[in-house]
């Protein structure tokens, strides 16, 4: 049994070491709790996702104290936005108080070993091949959880103060304490795959926002980013807000998104490396309730993914700094409801700003209003630059320029839902 370097009890016992489990369990290593992380898969591991992470994902990377623009790090400087072969438009990150001028793309499979080895390096405890396969209930509170490592033939468990569930999109622990997925938010699919070309995109993300399938415009968009020298990550992503979404799959608005692409750039069969991955992308804080008595869900496995633009590792590491705040004055007191007070942190925080993005992307997912948007919306240089704030939640609020004012104006219109 693996208790021999470990107590049957930690202070706190996170499931998923992704972006959000690792940013949690930094956080709490940081301030000496006794912090257990467990991942079902052994790192490196694969993920179906774009890779890229905005400025806000920056500030969270800076705020662990890792250099974004050190080694593994690719520096993004802004977005190319096409229309067919065309570039129509290069949009730098804005210039903001809180936020970094750049963003960077590192593939998952290093990102996520990275930061969970940071995690480890400030105290946590870092268990792979270790899935949670159910927790611990007792008397209605998540005490813990039976785990079952690839090199046990027997589950055993572990007790815990608090837990934080952070295992991903499926998040099966969480729907086994009963966290349910809202169908009535959005929900999105994307595809991924890796490709060597000899094309230099220099530092900026490039974006299609018109994916579409049998001649009609769908609610999504397609993406080369910069990985590496030589190999860039293609894919494609789609919302389910449109009538005939569950006759459409991942890999068929991939499909339909390469055919777009200029022959000369490369990007064929002859140039892949690795297979096509897809996944599911929760949206809008889809999952509820997103806390428990005893257990705390971050990013995907809460649903905190941002409607505007599918953009998940940003926001799994917010919520996951958030819960280890919430978690730090919990233990650091004693009073163990006080956790609890996440779901209403998490509302103030993303309340306004993802009931905008459900409504955006309900709207667009009318094919006429996307054709109308895309036609007379991508000429206009100004609009997009403000859009491109908008949607990527970049923003220094009423304290901001007059752009910032505006965003800040639109949110208090919105209920927080």
């Amino acid at each position: 049994m693996p208790f021999d370097t470990l107590r049957a009890e930690v202070d706190v016992l996170v499931v998923g070491a992704g972006p959000g489990g690792s940013t949690a369990a930094f956080h709490l290593a940081s301030h000496g709790f006794d912090v257990l992380v467990v991942e079902r898969s052994g790192f490196p591991r694969e993920k179906a996702c774009g890779d890229g992470l905005t400025p806000r994902g920056v500030k969270q990377i800076q705020a662990m104290g890792m250099d974004p623009l050190g080694p593994g790090f690719e520096r993004i400087n802004g977005l190319r936005v096409y229309h067919g072969h065309d570039p129509v438009l290069r949009m730098p990150w804005p210039e903001l108080n809180d936020y970094p001028a750049f963003g960077v793309v590192r593939t998952r499979s290093d990102l996520d070993q990275a930061l969970a080895e940071h995690a480890v390096a400030a105290g946590a405890r870092l268990w792979q091949r270790t899935e949670a396969v159910a927790p611990i209930v007792e008397a209605g509170w998540v005490t813990g959880a039976t785990l079952k490592s690839t090199d046990e033939d027997e589950p055993y468990q572990v007790r815990a103060k608090l837990v934080i569930a952070a295992d991903g999109a499926a998040s099966r622990f969480g729907s086994a304490a009963g966290i349910l997925r809202d169908p009535a938010r959005p929900i999105g699919i994307a595809a991924r795959r890796y490709y060597r070309t000899d094309r230099d995109l220099g530092p900026w993300m490039e974006s299609w926002l018109e994916v579409s399938e049998k001649g009609k415009i769908m609610p999504g968009y397609g993406w080369v980013f910069p990985v590496s020298e030589g190999v860039v990550n293609v894919g494609a992503g789609l919302q389910n807000t449109f009538k005939n979404f569950k006759d459409v799959s991942a890999r068929s608005v991939f499909a339909s998104f390469m055919t777009v692409l200029p022959p000369d750039w490369e990007i064929d069969e002859e140039h892949a490396m690795g297979p096509l991955l897809s996944g599911p992308i929760p949206m809008g804080m889809n999952r509820h309730p997103a806390a428990l008595p005893g257990l705390l869900l971050v990013g995907d496995a809460a649903g905190v993914v941002n409607p505007f633009n599918g953009e998940g590792i940003a926001f799994a590491m917010e919520s996951g700094r958030l819960a280890a705040d919430l978690a730090y004055g919990s233990l650091s007191s004693g009073r163990s409801a006080l956790a609890q007070a996440y779901p209403t942190a998490l509302k103030e925080q993303y309340g306004k700003y993802f009931a905008a993005g459900r409504f955006f992307v309900k709207l667009i997912g009318n094919p006429e209003v996307m054709r109308l948007a895309t036609k007379y919306g991508l000429p206009r240089e100004g609009l997009m630059k403000f859009l491109l704030r908008v949607m990527s939640g970049l923003s220094d609020g009423r304290e901001g320029d007059t752009q910032d004012k505006m965003i800040h104006a639109i949110k208090q219109l919105v209920p927080a839902a």
